[in-house]
């Protein structure tokens, strides 16, 4: 109780700094729910706070003009937290205190979002992680969720893409929680593709200079290089590769960020990646119909981020129609609902694995860089 009440009062105190909240109404309204969504609005990870809000708003407008959930206003509530565990932690209490919100959406990593967890759960607060694919991430808990298939999943299918295109791999990968976990679960399902990694070295995500790391990677002399990080460092991994070490061969790593085909240029020519949406191979009606909506609005062809993040707030409306739009009623929806809309993969419904609260049949897909976009290709 003690820690408690000196996290509630960090979350008071740092709300001048930026995590008081930026409210779409006052709370305590009858006439309205509140979603709270933990995102990186500034930092290191803001490119991907603004395209979680893009789709945000989106859904939100959009439910909230065919009449909110069973007749409430939907707002959404902002917290900028830049996705660290400190400030996740520090502000969830405040978040918890507020008895407009039903649920909780984000963060961007699963470290951070791990950090606020046991606090909503204790609150008896749906955490709805729409982007964390660690494998631990639910585990706080069984008010904690996610639509996002698991890092073991997204690794299995990269290591069996790469075995079509290489044997011998020289592997870089962020020195976090998510980045072990993903290096530990590509380096098993290499081994079971027959793939050799011949150079392995992990970075800081603060790093300014992998030359250090890089020049045995490539002095290795592996069919590719493959990096398991996020779109920044990715980046930097890449342009290090091809303007300082004249590294020429095959690339895998990345996100699926306009900020990463900024930062490299015609380095990323050839990259691949893997995802779970592609704007333009989707053949599912609505997630056409998102995509139309996207690009009406925002004048851009929206992506992995975009989509996952627009599904999230749908889902949760989703439950609160089929139930009640309460804390309660989200969390027995996610339990027993089995039709909540699915836009990425194969598109259709899912319904949620009652044992480790992830939506299972979601299947990553292959995406490749060609001049200056993001395209499926076969895996």
């Amino acid at each position: 109780m003690v820690a408690l009440m000196i996290t509630m009062a960090m979350a008071g105190a740092l709300s001048a700094c930026g995590l008081g909240g930026d409210k779409g109404s006052s709370a305590g309204s009858s006439d309205h729910v509140t979603i709270a969504a933990i995102y990186p609005k500034t930092g290191l990870y803001a490119e991907y706070g603004k395209m979680f809000q893009q789709g945000f708003d989106l859904a939100k407008d959009q439910i909230n003009k065919k009449g909110g959930i069973q007749g409430k206003r939907l707002d959404i509530d902002y917290y900028d937290t830049q996705s660290d565990a400190k400030q996740d932690a520090a502000v969830a209490p405040k978040i918890a205190a507020d008895k407009s919100v039903i649920a909780v959406v984000g963060d961007y990593s699963s470290p951070a979002s791990s950090a606020a967890s046991h606090i909503f759960q204790q609150a008896g607060l749906v955490h709805y992680g729409f982007n964390n694919s660690s494998p631990v991430f639910t585990k706080s808990g069984d008010h904690v969720w996610t639509p996002q298939i698991s890092d073991k999943t997204y690794q299995e299918v990269n290591a069996e893409a790469i075995s079509k295109r290489a044997k011998k791999v020289s592997v870089v990968y962020l020195e976090n929680d998510w980045g072990k976990e993903s290096f530990q679960h590509f380096k098993d399902a290499a081994d079971k593709q027959g793939v050799q990694i011949i150079y392995q070295s992990s970075y800081l995500p603060d790093s300014t200079d992998l030359t250090p790391i890089l020049i045995p990677a490539k002095n290795a002399g592996p069919d590719a290089v493959v990096d398991i990080g996020y779109g920044p460092d990715g980046a930097l991994v890449l342009n290090t590769l091809r303007d300082k070490l004249d590294y020429k061969g095959p690339f895998f790593g990345g996100q699926e960020t306009k900020e990463f085909l900024s930062l490299t240029g015609a380095n990323s020519q050839g990259t691949i990646i893997t995802g779970t949406f592609s704007a333009t191979g989707t053949k599912d009606p609505k997630a056409k119909a998102f995509v139309k909506s996207f690009e009406d609005r925002y004048h851009i062809v929206p992506g992995n981020f975009e989509v996952t993040a627009y599904q999230a707030i749908m889902d949760l409306a989703h439950a609160g129609e089929k139930t009640s739009p309460t804390r309660q009623g989200i969390q027995e929806a996610l339990t027993k609902v089995k039709d909540f809309p699915l836009y990425q993969g194969q598109g259709g419904t899912f319904k949620f694995n009652a044992k480790n609260r992830r939506a299972d049949v979601i299947q990553p897909i292959l995406l490749q860089v060609d001049q200056g976009k993001f395209k499926q290709i076969e895996k």
